[in-house]
């Protein structure tokens, strides 16, 4: 008996065609909104607000900007989002960095690429007002720093700079996803900021990747702020990045480290990536020195998803956090 490969190929392409066109009409059904803010918390000790957004998306279109932002509808929600909110510190993931731009041959007038734009991405998102830093492989996961709370050391204030204290990657693992950090000074208080996003389709890459947060050099400082797509569920996967995890950060009475996010908001977390067969809590903000509870906008009561309603795949997190000491 033989077997034809374009026989095989045939229904695996049939069905993947389907697939896209299901993930099309499910996002398409997704209504976007008028951002609405969350109430801030009040501000009686010293503190910032802070948020972390993986910005990509699961959007077929997307495919050849490697599912990063490439909608222009989606980041100009985006946009008057983040410029409603102002947090004074952010983490953004998946950003599309102009060099995923190049060369690429588009008809789709919607298609960010399509446009011609003086600023990078990044920079559109958040406005003039903040320092910028971005890890130096991709340029894709970046933090930035409002002027008027703090900034960047080693980055001009004002200006985009890169980073190359990044989590090096073992043999075999993709190079457009990145654990890195930054130092910075915020309202004269200097610490360490981790913006991680390690792979998320093999458990051994992204144990070595997180790995290096806790054991690693690319934290100088002893005060840390973690927050990002960590691409792990620490309440519902079982694999070894998982199980590491959870021997770094937990409650606060017996960590070092422990959430912002997550079980500090709601038991169980509200989950922070949503699909018809897939539910999971992916992001999270800790540290090992600061205070208060961060929303999960889109699920929390009260607040809206932070791309309007529809566009990307997970939720943002926001809110305030203060200095414990």
């Amino acid at each position: 008996m033989t077997f034809s490969l374009r026989a095989i190929r045939s229904p695996l392409l049939i069905l993947g065609g389907l697939v896209a066109l299901l993930i099309l009409i499910w996002a398409a059904a997704q209504k976007p909104h008028t951002f609405s803010p969350p109430e801030r918390q009040p501000k009686d000790e010293p503190g910032f607000t802070v948020l972390t957004a993986n910005v990509g998306n699961g959007d077929p279109r997307c495919v050849f900007q490697r599912l990063k932002l490439c909608r222009s509808d989606v980041e100009a929600r985006l946009t008057a989002s983040l410029a409603e909110l102002q947090p004074e510190v952010v983490a953004l993931q998946e950003t599309l960095p102009d060099p995923l731009c190049e060369g690429a041959r588009l008809v789709d007038p919607g298609n960010v690429c399509a446009g011609e734009y003086s600023q990078p991405q990044v920079r559109r998102l958040l406005g003039p007002d903040y320092t910028i830093s971005c890890e130096s492989r991709n340029r894709i996961e970046c933090i930035g720093v409002r002027t008027d709370v703090g900034e960047i050391l080693g980055c001009e204030l004002g200006s985009l700079c890169t980073s190359d204290r990044m989590a090096t990657l073992a043999p075999g693992c993709r190079t457009h996803l990145t654990v890195y950090a930054t130092t910075v000074q915020v309202r004269g208080r200097v610490f360490d900021i981790v913006n991680p996003h390690p792979e998320n389709r093999s458990a051994d890459c992204r144990l070595d990747s997180i790995r290096q947060i806790f054991e690693g050099d690319i934290v100088q400082e002893q005060k840390v702020l973690i927050l990002g797509d960590l691409n792990l569920d620490p309440w519902l996967g079982d694999d070894v990045s998982t199980e590491y995890w959870n021997t770094q950060v937990g409650p606060p009475e017996t960590y070092a480290f422990y959430y912002h996010s997550g079980p500090t908001e709601r038991e169980p977390p509200y989950p922070t990536i949503r699909y018809p067969f897939f539910v999971r809590t992916l992001d999270h903000v800790v540290s090992n020195f600061l205070k208060g509870t961060i929303l999960t906008l889109g699920e929390a009561e009260g607040t809206m998803r932070l791309d309007g309603g529809r566009g990307t795949d997970h939720r943002g997190l926001y809110g305030w956090l203060s200095f414990s000491e």
